[in-house]
Parts: structure tokens; C-alpha cells; sequence
């Protein structure tokens, strides 16, 4: 079941902050000045709920460095910002490497499907003395061809007839 990692001891990134406890009125803008104090910040997301978009009180914080993202973790445990009491610590997540091997795999799959596809049309060649057919039975026009007159008069001949 590699197959969704992209390597079995794959290691979470080592400048990456995982925030909790936070305020849900605390926005990735806020948290970004807070942090930017210890070196720059790469990206600050709060994570939100897919569905209503309300905070789910825990942010991802990436410096540019890990001596960066060391001395944030060591001076932000523990400190209140917008009225709680936040609790740092170094992230576990692998989701943005997952994410980017993902994106990978999938643009190699549909770039496979692509080149099968045009290997498949240069090996089918068109007929170029194929007969040209309105309907599929040998050459009859289809019943769509005629107009509603024509019908009219087929039907008239069918009445005399009887």
C-alpha cells in the first residue's frame, strides 16, 4: 500500500510550525505577523472546513529556515494570542509532499493516456475509396432523408392500394 506515499520513510518538513488552540477569529494574515518576528514566513494557512469555511482552530506555519522555525517553536509555545493560549510544536504532516507526488502521478497518467491516444489514431488510417452511405443498409437512404411530403404520398399509395 505505497502506493499513496511517495516513499516509505518519507520525513515531514523540518521548517514547519503546526499551531493549535487557536482563536477562531484568528486569521493566516495575523498569525503571519506574529511569526514573521522569528524569520521569514514561507506560508500561514488556517485550516478551515471544506463545507463553511469556519476555522478549525489550527494553522501550519513554514519558514524559510529551521533554525527559523526552531527558535518560533521555543519563544510561541505557550503564549496567549487573541485571547488563548496557543500550543506549538513541530509539524508531522506529509499532506503538501502526498499533494505534489499526487499531482505528479496523476499528470504522468494523463499524460500516458494522451500519447496512447495519438499513438492509436496514427496507426488507424481512413478509408480513402469508402463508400458514402446516408443509412447503414447498403446504400438506402434513411428514413430521416425524406420529407414529411414524400411520406404524405408513400402513405396516400398504401391507402389506394387496399
Amino acid at each position: 500500500m505505497l502506493d499513496d506515499l511517495p516513499e516509505a520513510d518519507i520525513k515531514p518538513p523540518e521548517n514547519v510550525l503546526f499551531v493549535c488552540k487557536l482563536n477562531p477569529v484568528t486569521q493566516s494574515e495575523d498569525l503571519e505577523i506574529i511569526f514573521s518576528r522569528f524569520g521569514k514566513v514561507l506560508s500561514c494557512e488556517v485550516i478551515r472546513d471544506w463545507k463553511t469555511g469556519d476555522s478549525l482552530q489550527f494553522a501550519f506555519v513554514e519558514f524559510e529556515t529551521e533554525d527559523q522555525c526552531i527558535m518560533a517553536y521555543s519563544r510561541m509555545d505557550n503564549v496567549l494570542v487573541d485571547e488563548r493560549r496557543i500550543k506549538v510544536d513541530f509539524s508531522n504532516s506529509v499532506s503538501k509532499l502526498w499533494n505534489k507526488h499526487h499531482r505528479k502521478t496523476l499528470q504522468d497518467r494523463a499524460q500516458s493516456i494522451i500519447n496512447t491516444i495519438n499513438e492509436t489514431r496514427e496507426k488507424v488510417q481512413p478509408r480513402v475509396n469508402a463508400p458514402v452511405s446516408s443509412d447503414r443498409r447498403e446504400g438506402r437512404p434513411s428514413k430521416r432523408s425524406r420529407s414529411r411530403s414524400q411520406d404524405s404520398e408513400r402513405r396516400r399509395r398504401n391507402r389506394d392500394r387496399d
